[in-house]
């Protein structure tokens, strides 16, 4: 598999990749990041058409059928409309820096009398069904399996990517809106796509809890920023980065007051790591 001109060539059994375009895109791009989304829907076709029509207002740059086929809609360089509202760490507006990948796949399911069913009303096998807990959620739900061929195909072009490219990290949507959005979900094993990508044995995100009655959280890495949020004893903060002593983080389980993720500093020697 390659890429020229942004777009890939034919895959590692010499197939070609069907390029269809879709106009819900706009101008160049220097990627930095890939973002997994699931399509959520009733099959990949049913996603590549509504990415077609303009009044989706949405797109992605590839789709991964649940046979490993892809189909691309956007140039690498240029802007697909994917992300939405979106932040992460320190960057906000996704669409302006990355990659978005599509894997076709329903989603979450909802169990009823031992069956399965996605939202469009189609069931579903047992075996297809993962049950875990979403990591930005408290219990435990069903979710369909992504193929072992779509998961290798999703890693060769990642891998691909990260070669042309200068990628900086792979994220899942609801990393970068986490209370907004639940793809790729827990039956996407991201932690151990990311330490296979990155020739590492493990990439498991680094977990803390506040280890002191309260704990403010700063827009910088000093008593003297503003406090923007307290943290109870026991609050669950992802690692980031580290500055002088002081923990980048971002808190799990509890939005701002307008919705939108936590992100800030906390004082390291206030966090216990679990």
């Amino acid at each position: 598999m390659i890429i020229l001109k942004d777009k890939l060539g034919k895959t590692i059994s010499g197939e070609s990749i069907s390029f269809i375009e879709t106009p819900n895109k706009e101008g160049i791009i220097v990627p930095e990041y890939i973002i997994i989304h699931f399509t959520a829907g009733r099959g990949a076709e049913n996603s590549i058409n509504w990415f077609k029509d303009p009044t989706a207002k949405a797109s992605a740059h590839i789709i991964i059928d649940s046979d490993g086929r892809i189909t691309q809609m956007v140039e690498f360089n240029k802007k697909a409309w994917h992300a939405g509202r979106s932040r992460w760490a320190d960057r906000s507006g996704f669409n302006d820096f990355s990659i978005g990948i599509e894997l076709e796949n329903p989603g979450r399911l909802t169990k009823v009398n031992e069956r399965y069913y996605a939202w469009f009303e189609k069931e579903y096998s047992k075996d297809v069904v993962v049950e875990a807990k979403h990591k930005h959620e408290d219990e435990t739900s069903y979710w369909h399996s992504f193929t072992e061929k779509q998961l290798e195909t999703c890693f060769q072009v990642c891998k691909l990517l990260m070669e042309t490219y200068n990628i900086k990290n792979i994220l899942g949507h609801d990393d970068i809106a986490p209370f907004r959005k639940n793809d790729p979900g827990p039956a996407f094993p991201m932690d151990n796509f990311r330490a296979k990508l990155s020739g590492r044995e493990d990439d498991t995100a680094d977990m803390y809890k506040v280890n002191a009655e309260y704990a403010n959280v700063r827009n910088g890495a000093g008593t003297e920023f503003e406090a923007i949020a307290e943290l109870k004893k026991d609050t669950q903060v992802e690692f980031i980065k580290s500055k002088l002593g002081w923990f980048y983080v971002y808190v799990l389980f509890k939005p701002g007051k307008d919705g939108e993720p936590i992100y800030g500093w906390i004082n390291s020697d206030l966090l216990k790591k679990i």
